[in-house]
């Protein structure tokens, strides 16, 4: 048997086989990737997350294990998440041959309540995402600063860049056109030259 089967092996004799969770070993052998190792700070494997999208879908973030990925946590009733959204598919097609991912995550409604698929949708439609998932989380994705409970926000929008193996390049609070283009160049040029 091969080191590998042998390692998956023994991570489902570990965790045991409990169907689809957060504790699944992905099927990607060389980016075995398991609850157990993830965090919320700069390199750690983000912690995994399965949230509805604005068409009433299923995201599962580790499904997207191979591409770069902007992870934007916003809410409904902060007006820099609305700057931020107005330029989405645009970052998205500007992006497009290194295959990045630009994820919405909708943390709050306009009355700070958490979101569902209609507010998703609305977003979306407001905004004229067409190409990519709205996504309506909820306050149990963040936490606080210091806090390995969740996602540290320091103010809304936060963005978290993720590497290909969905390890946290970086985490920035607040919007600029200019800063989150230089984040996302640098997010492709390091992704390109790990291929290399």
């Amino acid at each position: 048997m091969s080191r590998v089967f042998l390692v998956f092996l023994s991570a489902l004799t570990l965790f045991g086989c409990k169907g689809k969770s957060q504790e699944e070993v992905l099927p990607q052998e060389e980016n075995l990737i398991t609850w157990s190792e993830c965090g919320y700070e700069v390199n750690d494997h983000l912690c995994n997350f399965t949230l509805t999208d604005q068409a009433g879908d299923t995201f599962d973030l580790y499904e997207n294990v191979g591409r770069p990925i902007v992870l934007d946590y916003s809410t409904m009733w902060c007006g820099y998440c609305g700057l931020a959204a107005q330029e989405v598919d645009q970052v998205s097609e500007k992006y497009k041959d290194n295959n990045l991912l630009y994820v919405t995550v909708l943390i709050e409604d306009q009355y700070g309540d958490p979101p569902d698929a209609s507010d998703c949708n609305l977003w979306a439609l407001n905004f004229k995402i067409e190409n990519n998932p709205v996504l309506a989380g909820s306050r149990d994705l963040i936490g606080t600063p210091g806090n390995n409970d969740g996602l540290p926000v320091t103010g809304w929008p936060t963005f978290v860049f993720l590497r290909e193996d969905l390890s946290i390049y970086s985490i920035r609070a607040g919007f600029s056109s200019q800063s989150l283009d230089i984040e996302i160049y640098n997010l492709v040029s390091e992704n390109e030259k790990a291929s290399d």
